[in-house]
C-alpha cells in the first residue's frame, strides 16, 4: 500500500463513496503506481519523496501529483482512447517540476 497517499484520500480525489468496495484493491494498485510514476518523475526512489520537503513530509504538490496521476489512471483503464485528451496545464509535470533537481 503506498506510503503518500491513503485508500481514503484516493477515494475522495475519484467521488467514490466509502461504502463502495469494489475497486478499492484496484485503487491501492494504482496508489503504488503514481506514487512510483511521481518518484521517477523525480529520479529518485518512492521512499526519498519525504526527504524532499521539509521535516521529513512529502511536499502537498507531490501529493496533489500522486492523486492527479490515479484519477487518470482510473478514469483511462485502457492504453488507447477514443476521446482526444491533453494534460492540465499546471498537472503533474509541473507540480513535479516544481521539485526536480535538474542538476542531476
Amino acid at each position: 500500500m503506498g506510503l503518500y497517499a491513503t485508500l481514503d484520500m484516493a477515494k475522495r480525489h475519484l467521488n467514490i463513496e466509502d461504502a463502495f468496495t469494489d475497486d478499492d484493491r484496484y485503487i491501492e494498485a494504482l496508489i503504488d503506481v503514481a506514487e512510483e510514476k511521481v518518484a521517477a518523475e523525480l529520479c529518485t526512489d518512492v521512499d526519498s519523496l519525504a526527504s524532499i520537503g521539509k521535516d521529513g513530509e512529502i511536499p502537498k504538490p507531490l501529493v496533489q501529483a500522486i492523486l492527479l496521476t490515479i484519477g487518470a489512471y482510473y478514469t483511462n483503464r485502457e492504453d488507447i482512447t477514443t476521446v482526444q485528451t491533453k494534460p492540465l496545464e499546471q498537472g503533474v509535470k509541473y507540480l513535479t517540476q516544481l521539485y526536480r533537481n535538474f542538476a542531476l
